[in-house]
């Protein structure tokens, strides 16, 4: 990446008792729309903090434009935040809430109204600006919340878990809203979730953080279908790990044994026998056996029993528990034959041993 828009080198982030960042180092280009996420208490917020200057970094330095942020105080960063809790101002107008900042910077009344009317029009709330706080619903809230951010017209925008207090239509309609305000306005935004539909479905790249550590960062197909470890590949949450040791090598496969039988996977990292190795499979890799159906030659199969199916719209994830006792997702089209796949229903599974991706760190 050349010249990136935002840099941070070496971050780290100590507090009594609790190491948050460790030596975390991202360049994140202009107008990138770059997701955090990870588990509870991974470090995401806390970098994203760093990054709007309320906290402030133990060591590590921050660069925002080519400028050195690092020790610059949060109101003149440019750098503003849409909360997770919204953050209004109850006892003002919608109108109010949204030209605060410019207030607050010195703006003309009457620019100011101006301004912010725009940007209520923006976010579909035209019309709205002498309302209050108290009068809107949740979903109209977090779109004053994004006006207010956007107002001042900065080169990036934080975002803290902002969808998430939303019901799940609510988060979709907004996810679309958001999605279309990055492309107008071709800005950076910086997001942090914890939900990985959310990242995947907004983000240009997915940073993926574990204990202050940064795991892996890349576009969402790549971190989704190739995990660089286990770590990653168990936060998907659609993938099934299977261990096993190296037996052999042939074609372009190797040959590994484990507890389910002798499995091949693709020739990819260098593993001599008895070595120890990882892969997972896409629950959407994945596929049952129907009737007297036969695996294609090389293909391996398991035996096990459904433990459960979730059903989602048009979808299905059904959970298998096999004959050796390892859990296994397999994800599908709904058929339509949840009626017969019922829990302690036999099924065999199998897949196409092209589609495993061997861990490069277990």
């Amino acid at each position: 990446m050349i010249d990136p828009y935002v840099r941070l080198e070496a971050l780290d982030m100590r507090y009594p008792g609790h190491h948050a960042v460790k030596d975390l180092s991202l360049d994140i280009a202009g107008g990138e729309f770059i997701a955090l996420m990870g588990p509870s208490g991974c470090g995401k917020s806390t970098t994203l903090r760093m990054i709007a200057g309320l906290e402030q970094p133990t060591s590590g330095r921050i660069l925002i434009g080519g400028q050195d942020m690092t020790h610059v105080s949060a109101d003149r960063r440019g750098t503003p935040m849409v909360w997770q809790n919204l953050a209004l101002f109850p006892f003002l107008s919608v109108e109010d809430n949204v030209a605060f900042s410019l207030k607050m910077r010195g703006d003309s009344p009457a620019s100011r109204r101006r301004a912010a009317n725009e940007w209520l029009e923006k976010v579909g709330l035209g019309g709205m600006g002498k309302r209050h706080i108290s009068q809107l619903s949740g979903g109209q809230r977090q779109r004053v919340a994004i006006a207010r951010a956007l107002v001042t017209q900065p080169s990036i925008l934080l975002l803290d878990e902002p969808l998430s207090a939303l019901d799940a239509h609510l988060r979709v309609h907004l996810q679309t809203e958001l999605a279309r305000l990055h492309r107008e306005l071709k800005i950076t935004f910086i997001y942090v979730t914890h939900s990985q539909s959310e990242a995947f479905a907004l983000a240009d790249r997915v940073v993926v953080m574990a204990d202050g550590v940064i795991q892996q960062a890349g576009p969402p197909r790549a971190v989704y279908r190739a995990p660089v470890n286990g770590f990653v590949a168990s936060f998907m949450g659609m993938n099934t790990r299977m261990d096993g040791s190296v037996a052999a090598r042939s074609d372009g496969m190797i040959w590994v044994d484990c507890p389910e039988g002798r499995i091949a996977v693709p020739d990819t990292v260098a593993a001599g026998p008895g070595a120890a190795l990882s892969f997972v499979i896409g629950a959407d890799r994945m596929r049952l056996l129907g009737g007297h159906e036969r695996a294609p030659e090389g293909h391996p199969t398991v035996a096990g029993r459904v433990v459960g199916i979730e059903f989602v719209g048009s979808t299905q994830t059904i959970f298998v528990a096999s004959d050796t006792g390892r859990d296994f997702r397999l994800q599908r089209l709904d058929l339509g034959d949840d009626a017969v796949l019922t829990p302690g229903t036999p099924v065999t599974l199998t897949w196409d041993p092209r589609h495993a991706w061997v861990l490069p760190h277990p």
